[in-house]
């Protein structure tokens, strides 16, 4: 019988994605003030990066049939552009792309992913919450908060997947369940570059045992390797089909790591553009906080779960080296560890009284966000 709890977290993600597709599916020409005009489902699936993984999906990165079937995505790009989309998502999109058309396939994939995410946040979640009403309440939390989550989840977008692997990894390691961590953890870094650094987060207790001299059992550390293995097999593959092994690291635009620290802040960067960017500040202090907090609460009451914080702290320290104006999207990884750390203060019902108020808002944003983050497709006959 399913867990009517593990039902209801599950309900309430997809609603919230079907809520979010409603104005597309019924044409809606204005809603709340927000002009839809002629967008419908069309929309949904084309927004960035969804249509690209939907043509690596159709291609394998196979460069003949890119420059033939979608000349108008390339519009003067190298074929290898396409090496920033890992395949980890475009395999989900494939697989149903069996069955359906590819536009559907993409959505249906969206809606499995959604699934996947809310079964692995309540996983996680109910590692860390004593009360099952507790844990349903921080699994819907998590998929709208930081608001940047909804939009997000609701098109082709692979964090989706993404952050169930990474979580469902990290709770394999904290049970020293050593392989399956590492299984998934290769499936990480094939669905999205920021995956390696769950082989460090995994490194770090050995390095640990290193410098307090201390007996390594290598069982425990020698199967993450297949983490950088899968990695460097996939670019292998980029060396057969695009003639350049380092194929990702040219496409341009897709490493956005700058030294010093805090570059965002910057002036002439491609990826960040104007003055209000007041919003990334929220977003460093929700997470460094969030991240502390789950050291001091949630280690200390089960040090099982240092491998989950190691990771949090590497790729928040990574956050503060990325350029890019959507730092929300980037940092969304760790945004169910920091709601973990923030769990203890989250019990208030006018906490709850007033998210269910700032849902609204959210809402509105997706609605907004997507509209304004589409790629035009003039013909679609190559991605059916």
């Amino acid at each position: 019988m399913l867990n009517k709890h593990i039902f209801k977290v599950v309900i309430a993600s997809i609603l919230s994605i079907f809520i979010i597709w409603m104005p597309f599916l019924l044409k809606l020409d204005k809603f709340w003030g927000i002009e839809f005009g002629q967008a419908n489902m069309q929309t949904i699936v084309s927004n960035f990066d969804g249509i690209n993984f939907l043509i690596v999906a159709k291609t394998l990165y196979d460069p003949g049939l890119i420059e033939v079937d979608y000349p108008s995505i390339l519009s003067g790009r190298e074929n290898l552009y396409f090496s920033a989309h890992y395949p980890g998502f475009p395999l989900v999109v494939r697989f149903f792309d069996l069955f359906m058309s590819g536009p559907n396939s993409l959505l249906m994939a969206i809606i499995v992913s959604n699934i996947l995410l809310t079964l692995a946040l309540y996983s996680f979640f109910k590692l860390i919450g004593s009360k099952k009403q507790q844990v349903v309440f921080l699994t819907i939390l998590a998929l709208f908060v930081p608001a940047r989550m909804l939009s997000m989840r609701s098109v082709g977008s692979n964090e989706t997947l993404f952050i169930p692997i990474v979580l469902s990894s990290l709770l394999m390691a904290s049970k020293q369940k050593h392989w399956p961590a590492a299984i998934l953890g290769s499936l990480s870094v094939i669905t999205r570059s920021p995956g390696i650094l769950l082989f460090g987060a995994y490194m770090v207790p050995l390095i640990q045992d290193i410098w307090q001299k201390r007996k390594i059992v290598w069982g425990n550390y020698l199967p993450y390797l297949l983490i950088p293995t899968t990695l460097l097999t996939l670019w292998f593959y980029y060396g057969l089909v695009f003639g350049d092994f380092l194929a990702y690291f040219k496409v341009g635009g897709n490493i956005n790591i700058h030294w010093p620290p805090f570059s965002v802040f910057g002036s002439n960067f491609d990826w960040v553009s104007g003055m209000w960017l007041e919003d990334i500040i929220y977003t460093f202090i929700f997470h460094s906080i969030g991240i502390g907090l789950f050291f001091d609460k949630q280690v200390r009451a089960n040090p099982s779960l240092k491998v989950v914080g190691y990771f949090a702290l590497i790729y928040l320290t990574t956050i503060f080296f990325v350029v890019h104006r959507d730092l929300a999207r980037y940092s969304l990884p760790i945004a169910p560890i920091a709601i973990a750390g923030y769990s203890h203060y989250l019990e208030s019902k006018y906490f709850k009284y007033g998210l269910a108020i700032i849902s609204i808002p959210i809402f509105l944003y997706a609605w907004n966000f997507i509209l304004n983050n589409v790629q035009p497709i003039m013909d679609w006959s190559a991605y059916l």
